[in-house]
């Protein structure tokens, strides 16, 4: 049995709860109800992450923009014999992470409070720098970069897992799709180029970053050697038997909640004004899907749903000379 599988045997069962409830962050989700979706991630991270990153014996790994640690924690009970740090600007995150992994027994992973565009840390420091649905939110990804491939060591490995929003472009749904024209996919795309250019005069990050993080990465003077595009899209088709689509229901529940407190109508406003935009374009992107009526046919079992998430891996050696 291979060392990347012997740690996986051995996981307790502390581990697992902390597992299928961690592992979900790590590709930006909410928690699913279902373990099954946590396992399956896990799997991608046993089979392809870890191997890929090739984290030496008692090395150590950064992980940027940690949130609630859950690349951190899962690679902490994967490899226990790896110290991993957790780095993030949002303190309360820190202490959430803090106490998981104190719950859980997990003393090879500490979380230090840091901004990414300027890390606390000297030069070739770590074996592993990583990070996830992190460099699409932060102000300068370029300079986020450059910041990890400082802090790597020679023959060190990078790796990002960062998303490019591909809009209505890869999504279906049988409720708000049958009355979509030429017009509405113009004007769609139209606010949302809007937004994205808020976004970034905002310092809110790039939501097409991920498939350019291999040009940053070789601007920072590494070397990309691998690149993956993840291979699981959501999927709900009535009467939703399977566990994966029960578990996507779940959260696709939580996703179309109404927006009560008028929050996200604020922030869609605030992005399209700094992206040049007028507030009647932000009505028109508010309204443009019917999210009422989409949950209404989830509750009535009837709602029919594919969505690709398009999040792209990359990994990078930092070369010798």
């Amino acid at each position: 049995m291979t060392a990347v599988f012997q740690p996986f045997v051995n996981i307790g069962n502390g581990l697992w709860a902390l597992l299928a409830t961690a592992v979900v962050w790590i590709f930006g989700q909410e928690l699913a109800p279902s373990v099954l979706l946590a396992i399956k991630t896990l799997l991608l991270i046993i089979c392809i992450v870890l191997p890929l990153m090739n984290i030496p014996q008692n090395g150590r790994a950064l992980d940027v923009g940690c949130g609630y640690g859950g690349l951190s924690l899962v690679l902490a009970g994967l490899r226990p014999d790896i110290q991993i740090t957790g780095v993030d600007v949002e303190a309360s995150a820190l202490e959430s992470a803090a106490k998981i992994a104190e719950q859980n027994g997990l003393a090879n992973v500490k979380f230090e409070q840091g901004d990414g565009h300027l890390l606390k840390y000297e030069d070739d420091q770590f074996d592993a720098v990583m990070c996830q649905t992190v460099l699409t939110h932060i102000r300068d990804a370029e300079t986020v970069v450059r910041e990890m491939a400082r802090v790597l060591k020679r023959e060190g490995i990078f790796m990002a897992a960062e998303y490019t929003d591909s809009g209505a472009a890869t999504a279906y749904n049988n409720v708000d799709f049958p009355d979509r024209d030429e017009a509405w996919y113009r004007e769609f795309y139209r606010i949302s180029q809007i937004i994205r250019k808020g976004k970034k005069a905002l310092g809110r990050g790039d939501d097409e970053v991920g498939n350019r993080v291999p040009l940053l990465a070789t601007n920072a003077g590494l070397d990309v050697f691998d690149m993956r595009l993840n291979d699981r899209a959501l999927h709900m088709i009535p009467p939703y038997r399977h566990d994966k689509q029960k578990a996507y229901a779940e959260l696709m529940k939580q996703a179309l909640a109404p927006d009560t407190s008028g929050s996200w109508l604020k922030n869609l406003t605030e992005m399209i004004q700094a992206g040049g935009g007028t507030e009647t374009d932000a009505q028109w992107m508010y309204h443009a899907v019917d999210e009422a009526a989409q949950l209404k046919a989830l509750e009535g079992g009837t709602l029919t749903m594919m969505s690709a998430f398009t999040l792209y891996l990359t990994f990078a050696r930092k070369p010798v000379t």
